[in-house]
């Protein structure tokens, strides 16, 4: 099926959509589970109880890196209980390096997809998260000149996609969200009107998983970001 048409506007997730994320937490995860195998703890309990601590703190306390590590100490802090070791504290911190110091990895035939669209159609990224580390990522990525317009919010639902409609005088009809997470990029833009491009990214993070729901808009599902040069 080709979307092919006149100019369009594409709003564009940024993190496992443009540049590689998911990873870095999947090994920061990976490290500090082997930083508590003293505690005696399977890898499986103290994953549900980082994403249980996640799910708990991000509707109050919002995404980020540094957010995400101080979720890590005290989930920590709590299986260890009185066995609270504070080298082991210092470590977790340290773990800040797989988070930070890795270079930002664009993903695949991103670049070159992006220099084709952007003659052609009205892109907007639209990211959610820590208003200044993603702008830093955005800075390290090279990539915001192929942008009208990048929009940082703290959460990515309905609201967010209604106000971005109402604010920049978009016809819901004539917009596409492009991303990798159900419940941020597709479900809230299918909902409020919006069209829908999901490609799954190979390195997802539960807490943004959701059946795909049907909405007022159209979907289409891809497998690679180089494909929308097919269909746009």
């Amino acid at each position: 099926m080709s979307t092919r048409r006149e100019r369009q506007t594409l709003l564009i997730d940024a993190d496992d959509t443009l540049w590689e994320t998911n990873l870095r937490f999947e090994r920061t995860l990976a490290a500090f589970y082997e930083l508590l195998l003293p505690l005696g703890y399977s890898k499986e309990y103290v994953l549900g109880e980082v994403d249980l601590a996640e799910r708990a703190r991000i509707p109050h306390g919002g995404y980020g890196e540094g957010k995400f590590l101080v979720t890590l100490e005290e989930v920590y802090r709590r299986l260890a209980g009185p066995r609270v070791d504070e080298n082991c504290v210092e470590q977790i911190r340290a773990l800040s390096r797989l988070l930070h110091e890795a270079p930002l990895r664009i993903l695949d035939g991103v670049r070159e997809t992006l220099a084709y669209l952007a003659p052609r159609h009205n892109l907007l990224m639209f990211t959610k998260g820590d208003a200044e580390e993603q702008a830093s990522k955005v800075e390290a990525s090279g990539l915001g000149d192929y942008f009208a317009l990048r929009e940082i919010v703290p959460e990515k639902n309905e609201e967010a996609y209604r106000a971005l409609v109402e604010r920049t005088r978009l016809n819901p009809a004539e917009v596409w969200m492009v991303g990798d997470s159900p419940r941020s990029d597709i479900n809230p833009a299918l909902a409020v009107g919006l069209n829908a491009v999901y490609i799954p990214s190979a390195h997802k993070w539960e807490y943004e998983h959701e059946d795909i729901r049907p909405g007022n808009g159209r979907l289409l599902i891809l497998e690679s970001f180089r494909e929308l040069r097919v269909h746009f």
